[in-house]
């Protein structure tokens, strides 16, 4: 889970301290998901700022929806935020499940999660890849479930 705190002006009041916040989000999750590239960040306009309100900011990563929670610490404006969801880089997702697999199989394997640079997925959410055998001599469909904002993954090959 990633969680920061900053101090603002007076947050969520609309104006420019909403743009501030904005600023804020987007500069952190930018760094959070280096070197994905995210869209403009845009909050509610109508948020109460009183602690422990909860709303969520939303943007784009790689075309894809992407979820903010933001949660006012106190009414000086502080807050701390958590991703929905996590950008996975497609090419060291598959490297790392062709490996896992490959062991509890017991033979090799080669996983196709598509040809896109990055996976958008919610945490707690599932997307799927292809297993195949090095030979091609089987496929299976793997589910693949996003357990954490740390990006840790938990899989299971569905039946034929």
């Amino acid at each position: 889970m990633v969680v920061v705190a900053l101090l603002l002006a007076s947050a969520c009041s609309g104006g420019s301290d909403q743009t501030t916040m904005e600023r804020e989000l987007q500069e952190m999750v930018s760094n959070d998901l280096a070197p994905v590239r995210i869209g403009a960040v845009d909050c509610p306009k109508d948020v109460s700022k009183s602690p422990e309100s909860v709303f969520a900011c939303q943007t784009e990563v790689q075309g894809n929806y992407f979820e903010i929670q933001v949660r006012m610490l106190d009414a000086q404006g502080r807050y701390e935020h958590k991703l929905k969801h996590v950008a996975l880089q497609v090419i060291r997702t598959e490297a790392a499940l062709s490996d896992q697999i490959s062991i509890d199989v017991g033979f090799d394997v080669a996983t196709d999660c598509g040809d896109e640079e990055y996976i958008v997925a919610l945490v707690g959410g599932t997307f799927y890849c292809n297993a195949k055998t090095i030979d091609n001599s089987g496929q299976r469909k793997v589910e693949v479930r996003v357990e954490d904002a740390d990006k840790t993954l938990s899989w299971f090959l569905l039946p034929d």
